[in-house]
Parts: C-alpha cells; sequence; structure tokens
C-alpha cells in the first residue's frame, strides 16, 4: 500500500538517470552511489531506474551550504 508521503514524493514526476544527472550536474558514477547509499530515493521499474524530482531537490537542499534564511 502507498502512503500520502511516498504519492507525493512521485507525484511531482520522475526522471531518468541522465536527467537526473543533468539536473545535479554530477557524474553517473556519483548519482548511482548516492543511489545505492540510500541518500537518494528511487524507483525501479524493470531494470530502469527513475528518480522523482522531489529527491534531487531534496537532496541539493540537504547539501546547501551558507544558507542565509535562519
Amino acid at each position: 500500500m502507498v502512503n500520502n508521503a511516498t504519492e507525493a514524493l512521485v507525484g511531482d514526476g520522475l526522471l531518468t538517470v541522465s536527467e537526473a544527472i543533468a539536473f545535479l550536474r554530477l557524474s553517473r558514477s556519483t548519482l548511482y552511489t548516492l543511489m545505492d547509499e540510500g541518500e537518494l530515493a528511487y524507483v525501479r521499474i524493470g531494470r530502469a531506474r527513475r528518480i522523482p524530482r522531489r529527491a534531487l531537490i531534496d537532496l541539493a537542499t540537504a547539501h546547501l551550504n551558507g544558507d542565509s534564511s535562519g
């Protein structure tokens, strides 16, 4: 059964690995390492991995330095 948090995570859309690499400006190996270490959520559909757009934003936000909002 899918919960509301999961629905919200994938509700913003899923990106391919190539699209996620372009979004974060990371190498392919770094992106796969983040997924394999559980730091970046992903969906496996068959052999393909898809990354929720929201997971990419959350990852970048979690690593944001110099945030002056607080």
